[in-house]
């Protein structure tokens, strides 16, 4: 496969050193130096990113150190209770660092069983339907021989559910003997989970309504723009801020070693490029991947349907027939609905973006660093890839500094450092979606969908890529006098609407 050129987010990186520890996560011994708390140095794996403790005092936290695990607020609380009862979970295992939250064990459908990570889960014995793991993948100092053990005492599609803390080092206690053994995100969870042997099925920041307190002083966090959220809060819906905390829930069952790969085709009034799109979508082949092609056609009116029609029974595509044209981003909304695939990336039926970029913007994903890339057109001078309108030239000036603009906002009001968020290569792992509610129908998805990914933990890679602008003569849709209004409510709207 060809080298994927990204630019991840890293935390302040001043130095670049070796470490003689092994990162228990994937292996290397490379690692990138963060910074120095008391006595902790803290550094940061090169190839997965796992942030972890090093040197001397790389021990984990002893029991009696003061360490325990996370009070859950009671919106959380009500969220995981919930969700192992919904489950069918009657036996769960609890695993803790420390004293925790004593309400699972209070409540009368779950018969709990408690077990420390500093003790291990050698004298654990039976099997159970679900586990609970509260912040002890933070404290050992081989989380992936934790999960490993916690599998073994899972059932046969036993539930595994994790929580750690969501990686914001600003909230990490400063003092040595508090300082975690690992700092985990999204995406280096996702990763240890899937090479204990465990099918993830979500992973993200947790959030709370704004209303409900946070029951852990470690998690209690001031919300940017909180005038903002407390307006918002008012309007129906709500408001969510994050609860300082990451879920990764994932099952017991065979790990398929190929993953699979949706690609969502959104078509309307598409006749010109379609097939032509089409055939070199199907004939692209990513080695190691299994993938279909859903298709969602929007009621075409220029024999788009009846192109779609002559290729419905081709082996791994699958359509799905709308009765009339609500949007992209509703067809999109329809396809994530209906998608099966690890993973899955959106694909228009025009020909402004080149199929043979594939493996460059899936290459993050398969490799476990990241859970949602975005395929550039804009990686800098040199490579900038603008809108050209030979028949507009002013118009297309004029949306490439809308572009700008909107991106400045969105980069200040998520705290992110994209540069073409509304590209349409946007490939994201499943798990990344479970439990969002998106509720945009037309090309305001773009900005919805990136946005509560964003708001979910799951920060965008970039990776370049090709792209050629088709003009409004050659059936571009976008329509600069309507859409980039909702565009802008979009951006602001999903900073403090609820994900739920």
């Amino acid at each position: 496969m060809q080298q994927a050129r990204s630019i991840e987010s890293y935390a302040a990186i001043p130095m670049w050193q070796s470490s003689s520890l092994q990162c228990p996560l994937c292996g290397s011994r490379r690692r990138d130096y963060l910074f120095v708390a008391g006595q902790s140095r803290m550094t940061q794996c090169h190839e997965c990113h796992l942030i972890s403790r090093t040197g001397a005092d790389g021990a984990p936290v002893a029991a009696g150190s003061g360490a325990c695990s996370y009070k859950l607020d009671s919106a959380t609380d009500a969220f995981v209770r919930g969700g192992l009862v919904a489950h069918g979970a009657v036996e769960l295992l609890e695993v803790l660092v420390g004293p925790g939250d004593p309400r699972l064990g209070q409540d009368p459908r779950l018969k709990v069983t408690t077990a420390f990570a500093s003790d291990g889960l050698a004298g654990v014995t039976g099997k159970y339907d679900a586990a609970f793991v509260n912040g002890a993948v933070e404290e050992v100092a081989d989380p992936l021989r934790l999960l490993r053990d916690v599998r073994d005492k899972l059932r046969p599609d036993g539930l595994l559910w994790v929580f750690v803390n969501d990686g914001n080092l600003t909230r990490v206690p400063s003092e040595t003997a508090r300082m975690p053994c690992h700092v985990f995100s999204p995406p280096t969870l996702l990763r240890l989970a899937r090479v204990a042997g465990f099918r993830t099925r979500s992973c993200g920041v947790v959030n709370r309504p704004l209303d409900v307190p946070a029951a852990d002083a470690r998690l209690d966090t001031r919300p940017p723009f909180p005038r903002l959220h407390r307006l918002r809060a008012a309007l129906p819906g709500g408001a969510q801020v994050r609860s300082g905390l990451v879920e990764l829930r994932a099952i017991v069952t065979e790990v398929q070693e190929a993953p699979t790969l949706t690609i969502v085709m959104p078509v309307f009034n598409e006749a010109r490029t379609f097939r032509d799109t089409f055939d070199r979508i199907y004939a692209a082949r990513i080695e190691g991947v299994e993938r279909d092609v859903l298709i969602v056609e929007s009621n075409s009116t220029d024999g788009s349907r009846e192109l779609v029609r002559a290729i419905e029974k081709m082996p791994g595509v699958r359509v799905i027939y709308e009765d009339r044209p609500r949007g992209k981003g509703h067809a999109v909304r329809k396809a994530l609905a209906a998608a099966t695939g690890d993973i899955i990336l959106i694909q228009d039926a025009d020909s402004e973006y080149d199929v043979a970029d594939y493996d460059i913007v899936l290459e993050p994903l398969l490799r476990l660093s990241a859970t949602f890339v975005l395929g550039s057109r804009h990686m800098g001078s040199r490579t900038w890839k603008v809108r050209r309108f030979n028949d507009f030239p002013m118009l297309s000036t004029l949306m490439n500094l809308a572009h700008q603009g909107f991106t400045a906002l969105a980069n200040w009001l998520y705290e992110a450092e994209m540069r073409d968020p509304t590209t349409m290569y946007k490939v994201f792992r499943r798990e990344c979606i479970e439990g969002i509610a998106f509720r945009r129908d037309r090309f305001d998805f773009d900005w919805e969908l990136v946005c509560k990914l964003i708001r979910r933990g799951h920060m965008p890679v970039e990776v370049p890529i090709n792209y050629r602008a088709r003009s409004y003569a050659e059936g571009k849709k976008v329509r600069f006098f309507r859409d980039p209004w909702t565009w802008l409510a979009t951006i602001v709207a999903s900073r403090f609407e609820s994900l739920t």
